[in-house]
């Protein structure tokens, strides 16, 4: 027989657990089937179809690749980061025409935000941008690489 003292103690050590349990809020989890994702990121669907300039780092080179690319008037560019670094990404005012310029501080897209981690991305939006060279430059560990996006009219046979 199991003296009463001994049977006090198992059942609060038993109370205590299942407190501790629900406390800390470990509940059973919902079968994946039925849980749900909802995709909250907006620009999702637009930086699928946009035009990919990846950012990337080693020691104190930093490298842009394509370093050129051409797109037509209508199209969205994505600059991804590829490493942990952080990444700087903006376009070159002295390089641009005064109406490119124009386009960029008026959609506020001259300069990026901060990239901070792998997979971080600023979506550039070329819409309504004017035909014409945007000369950018990309920052991380050591000097700025630059490139550019030239922006063309599409053509009737495209």
């Amino acid at each position: 027989m199991v003296p009463v003292a001994l049977t006090c103690v198992v059942r609060r050590i038993a109370a205590l657990i299942c407190l501790v349990s629900v406390g800390c809020g470990i509940e059973p989890k919902a079968p994946s089937e039925a849980v749900e994702e909802a995709n909250t990121d907006p620009h999702s669907e637009i930086a699928a179809g946009a035009q990919l300039v990846q950012l990337s780092g080693g020691r104190d080179v930093e490298h842009v690749v394509p370093p050129h690319l051409e797109i037509d008037t209508g199209e969205w560019v994505q600059f991804v980061t590829l490493d942990r670094r952080v990444h700087t990404v903006s376009f070159v005012p002295d390089s641009l025409s005064p109406a490119a310029l124009e386009y960029l501080a008026a959609t506020g897209q001259l300069q990026g935000p901060p990239l901070l981690s792998r997979g971080s991305r600023f979506l550039v939006d070329f819409r309504n941008a004017p035909p014409g060279r945007y000369v950018f430059s990309s920052a991380s560990h050591g000097e700025p690489v630059f490139g550019s996006i030239t922006v063309r009219e599409p053509s009737a046979d495209r």
